[in-house]
């Protein structure tokens, strides 16, 4: 990445770039409300760089959002918890209508992420959906009632919405990730 200087203004940026994302797809799903808390912690932020600082954050940002595969590891990790905290607080959820609405943000920032992330998107997509199915498995979560029902639906949608290409890989990922797992915890129970 170059000098120290150019690693502090990448690491700026990606901490911003995840706070800001965080926030974004909160206030999706709970209103701008939900998360003015982490608004005026942004704000503070960037109010702290001085324009050089500034100006060096604005060129990381660039880096980070005119290629894809630029810091790929942060941007795959930072997506996939986004999606699995989201697809918690549509199981938690008792309510139809706001677990409806979890959903819908959820299944969106999945396609989403395909869109935004044509070539590598869909293995954020296949490891965020093999971790909620693992976290299913492991945790017995979503076993029942409207929990089950909405991840299921989840699922049928996404599936549906994909390309046949895209939902054989990831699905197909997501599968083979999972029953790696399985394998993995009879190897450590026998």
């Amino acid at each position: 990445m170059g000098g120290d200087k150019d690693t502090r203004a990448m690491r700026q940026a990606m901490l911003l770039s995840g706070l800001d994302q965080w926030g974004q797809a909160w206030s999706r799903c709970y209103g701008a409300g939900a998360m003015t808390g982490l608004s005026e912690l942004l704000g503070d932020l960037r109010d702290a760089l001085d324009p050089a600082a500034e100006a060096a954050v604005q060129a990381a940002f660039a880096r980070l959002g005119g290629n894809e595969a630029a810091a790929f590891s942060f941007k795959a990790e930072l997506h996939k918890s986004i999606a699995v905290a989201l697809w918690h607080a549509l199981i938690a959820d008792e309510s139809r209508e706001s677990a409806t609405g979890t959903a819908n943000e959820l299944g969106s920032l999945l396609l989403g992420l395909l869109r935004s992330m044509p070539e590598h998107g869909w293995v954020i997509v296949a490891s965020a959906l093999a971790d909620i199915q693992i976290r299913c498995l492991e945790h017995r979560l979503a076993q029942e009632g409207l929990a089950q029902e909405m991840t299921q639906q989840l699922f049928a949608a996404l599936a549906q919405a994909l390309s046949e290409e895209d939902r054989k890989r990831i699905l197909g990922g997501a599968g083979q990730a999972v029953i790696a797992w399985q394998q993995a915890q009879r190897a450590t129970t026998h």
